[in-house]
């Protein structure tokens, strides 16, 4: 396997790459701890136990990897940097063991990771050896006695095993369309009761109680904390007890590498195709790089991205559920158009939707509403923005731009739209440069609304609202003192005095603007600032 796909497999808690070389597509044959005199030979990764990153050893040591044609050399992870500069000379990656992991833990990891890919590198899942994972299947029907469905963190079916058993009309559907009936995932994660085998390692949960749905016994099969799918048993004839609960059990840790295997090639296969949309996304793809044809986008003509951010679940593993939300997701876009791309970068899911025209964008919010409704169901509570359409490729970049500025603008408390358009957010989408400009890093409010909010602060006075509200109305006293609840005279005594608190001189248009544009900033801020310490 190559040094990419090894650290695509593993979570930055474990291993966190300080400097890759050659984008990682060295290949990894071994681990080894470091021990000299023993040398170092090409395809290690080397750990180097007890070597100060900041050491002369670890220079050293870095050298000696690079020239023996070492993948990588692992130092425990410290606020010190790392032998990185002699490591790029000779060639090698310079990886970091995060706090917590052990060097026997991650010498297991690691080896069971490579033990567990398949020969070439490049493999997709259905070209996997299907003796292996099938006949994993048919051997836990026979150790545990009841039809087999193995499945990944998406309810997507891997294997199955039927032979001789009974089988209901839910696992029928579930082997024929290769995932979990939508109805289904939906029922069980409302009822709190198949899906439990997430929240609860290492046990088995009995599943009864559905009408026409036979006992089953699901268990998640889990390595090194992380979920890697699901092993569900349903009844024949004969009652599953509790030797079956135990046999399941065993069956669990046997089927961890075959889950690796299957993990690892669906993640590289993932990270290849969300780097290929991000690049096209962002305008960034580099020379030579095929992703038209990789995608499948070919044959499109035009595309739009529609993007989905907000609050996901709560509880359980974070990548567990980004992983259902992007199936959730995948699923609901392709019904527009089979060759829907959706990809999660940077927590925003963005779908690549091939659209022939601009009357198709103007159609996509009604095709949009179902997913959020089903993701609400989920517990996931997300906001979608509809980028502009353009001809060909080249229009991406502007309709993520588009998206982003719209998911930027729908953060802030007041906009009541659960889907939004640039013809819903015109006014605030022309003014976001505007905002984002003023309001940037650093960002503090001029020296007379400072004034005026010290002022209010200290004397529990509210003269930033008379000004904001005056200045709402464009400078009707009539007006602003009506909202105000205020005899207009009042209000003239008030901007008066205002004026000789914070030094404003509200005849002057260049302040009016000056003052308004970073007004509504400190009113943005409130809402979204706001919006986010709401409770649960």
């Amino acid at each position: 396997m190559r040094l990419s796909d090894l650290l695509a497999a593993l979570r930055p808690d474990q291993l966190r790459a300080e400097s890759v070389v050659r984008d990682g597509i060295a290949v990894v044959d071994d681990v080894v701890v470091h021990d000299p005199p023993q040398a170092v030979e090409r395809g290690q990764v080397v750990l180097a136990v007890g070597v100060e990153a900041s050491s002369a050893g670890a220079r050293e040591l870095a050298a000696e990897a690079g020239a023996a044609g070492a993948a990588a050399v692992v130092f425990r992870d410290s606020a010190d940097e790392g032998p990185v500069e002699t490591a790029r000379e000779f060639g090698t990656s310079v990886l970091r063991a995060q706090p917590g992991l052990g060097w026997a833990r991650l010498v297991t990891l690691l080896r069971t990771l490579i033990s567990a890919t398949t020969a070439d590198p490049e493999a997709r899942s259905e070209r996997l050896a299907p003796s292996s994972v099938h006949g994993l299947a048919d051997a836990i029907a026979v150790m545990v006695g009841g039809s087999v469905v193995l499945y990944d963190r998406a309810h997507r079916v891997i294997a199955y095993s039927v032979q001789d058993f009974e089988i209901d009309s839910v696992r029928r559907d579930t082997i024929l369309g290769r995932q979990t009936p939508e109805q289904w995932i939906e029922r069980f994660t409302a009822d709190r009761s198949a899906y439990e085998t997430f929240r609860n390692p290492g046990s088995v949960v009995r599943l009864d109680g559905y009408p026409g749905l036979r006992t089953r016994l699901r268990i998640a099969i889990w390595f090194e904390g992380e979920a890697l799918g699901e092993i569900s048993v349903a009844e024949g004839r004969q009652r599953l007890g509790a030797e079956a609960e135990a046999a399941l059990s065993r069956a669990a840790e046997l089927a961890v590498p075959f889950m690796l295997r299957h993990r690892l090639v669906e993640d590289t296969d993932r990270a290849a195709r969300t780097r290929m949309a991000r690049g096209l996304m962002y305008g960034d793809l580099g020379p030579g790089a095929n992703a038209v044809a990789e995608l499948g986008l070919g044959d499109r003509t035009g595309f739009v991205v529609v993007g989905f951010a907000g609050e996901e679940p709560s509880g359980g593993s974070s990548g567990l559920l980004g992983e259902r939300i992007l199936h959730l997701l995948s699923l609901q876009m392709s019904s527009i158009d089979p060759a829907t791309v959706v990809v999660l970068c940077e927590g925003v899911y963005y779908a690549l939707v091939p659209t022939p025209d601009e009357n198709g964008r103007a159609r996509l919010a009604a095709r949009v509403k179902p997913a959020l409704s089903q993701l609400e169901r989920m517990g996931a509570v997300m906001r979608a923005a509809i980028g502009t359409w353009g001809p060909g490729l080249a229009g991406l970049p502007a309709s993520r731009q588009m998206v982003d500025d719209l998911l930027q603008v729908a953060r802030r408390s007041d906009v009541p739209h659960a889907v939004v358009t640039a013809e819903d957010l015109w006014p605030d989408l022309a003014l976001l440069p505007v905002e984002n400009a003023v309001g940037g890093a650093g960002f503090e409010p001029c020296a007379p609304l400072r004034r005026l909010i010290e002022h209010d602060a200290q004397q529990h006075t509210d003269y930033l609202t008379t000004l904001r509200v005056y200045l709402d109305e464009f400078g009707s006293v009539s007006k602003a003192s009506e909202r105000l609840v205020l005899h207009s005279n009042t209000l003239r005594h008030r901007l008066q005095r205002l004026g000789e608190i914070s030094g404003l001189d509200l005849a002057d248009p260049v302040q009016r603007l000056a003052v308004a544009v970073q007004l509504r900033v400190l009113r943005v801020r409130e809402r979204v600032h706001g919006a986010e310490a709401q409770p649960e």
